[in-house]
C-alpha cells in the first residue's frame, strides 16, 4: 500500500465519521414508524386476498376488508408517511401516505357505491389499477438506497397492480385466483421487511437480514425509514 492509498483511506474514515456524527445531530425524537406502515399494508393486503381466495372471510363479504381498509391500511398507513415526512424521509413519506390514501380511497369507493346502488365502472377500476401499477414502479425505481426487501416490495407489488388490472379487463376467474396468489406472496415481503425493519432497529444490529445495495450504502443494511445525512464530498475510487 503505498502513501496516496493510506492518504485516501485515511480521508473515506473522516467523511464516514463526519457522516456519523451528522446523523447523530439530525436525530428525531419521532420513532420509525416503517414496521408499523410496513405491516398495516401487508395484513391489509392480506384480508383482501383472502376474501378474493375465500379462505376465512366470505366472496360476498366486503365488511371485514372496508374495516382494515379504513383503519388499519388506511388511516395507519397516512399517519406513518405523516411521521416519516417530520423525520425527514421523503421516499417512506411518499409512499405510506400514497398507500393510505389508496385503501381510504377503496373504502370509501365500495361505501358510496353500496349505499346508493351506484353501479361500479369497470373501465374506470381498470385505469385506476393500471395507473397505480404506474406509481408502483416510479417507487421501485427510486427505492435502490433503501434495501433489497424494500425493491423487491414495490417491484413485486407493482407486479401485482397489472395481474389484478388484467384480471379486471379479462373478467376471468383464472386471473383472478393467480393476482390473489400472487398478492399473498407480496403481503409475505411487507411482512418480512417489517420485521426485520423493527428488530434491526430494537436489537441495534441485523438479526433479520434485509440486503443490502453495495454501491449504494456500503454492504450495510440501510432502513426504508431512516434519515439521510447529506454526502459531505465524493471520494474518488
Amino acid at each position: 500500500m503505498d502513501v496516496s492509498d493510506a492518504n485516501l483511506q485515511n480521508i473515506e474514515k473522516r467523511v464516514d465519521a463526519l457522516e456519523r456524527a451528522t446523523d447523530s445531530r439530525r436525530k428525531t425524537k419521532v420513532a420509525n414508524m416503517g414496521p408499523l406502515g410496513l405491516w398495516a399494508f401487508s395484513l391489509t393486503t392480506a384480508m383482501l386476498q383472502m376474501k378474493q381466495l375465500r379462505i376465512g372471510v366470505p366472496s360476498d363479504n366486503d365488511g371485514i376488508v372496508i374495516g382494515f381498509a379504513l383503519g388499519f391500511g388506511g388511516l395507519i398507513q397516512l399517519l406513518a408517511g405523516l411521521f416519516s415526512a417530520v423525520r425527514g424521509q421523503t421516499f417512506a413519506a411518499t409512499a405510506f401516505s400514497s398507500y393510505g390514501g389508496f385503501w381510504i380511497s377503496y373504502a370509501g369507493y365500495h361505501i358510496f357505491t353500496d349505499a346508493t346502488g351506484t353501479p361500479r365502472n369497470r373501465t374506470a377500476e381498470e385505469a385506476m389499477l393500471f395507473m397505480w401499477a404506474l406509481l408502483t414502479f416510479v417507487l421501485f425505481a427510486s427505492s435502490f438506497n433503501t434495501n433489497v426487501a424494500i425493491s423487491s416490495l414495490f417491484f413485486t407489488l407493482g407486479c401485482l397492480f397489472l395481474l389484478l388490472g388484467v384480471a379486471k379487463a379479462t373478467d376471468s376467474g383464472a386471473a383472478h385466483f393467480f393476482a390473489a396468489i400472487f398478492g399473498v406472496g407480496v403481503c409475505v415481503i411487507a411482512f418480512y421487511a417489517g420485521a426485520g425493519e423493527l428488530m434491526n432497529e430494537q436489537y441495534n444490529r441485523t438479526c433479520i437480514p434485509l440486503g443490502a445495495f453495495e454501491r449504494a450504502h456500503a454492504g450495510r443494511d440501510r432502513s426504508f425509514n431512516e434519515p439521510r445525512a447529506s454526502r459531505v464530498g465524493a471520494i474518488p475510487r
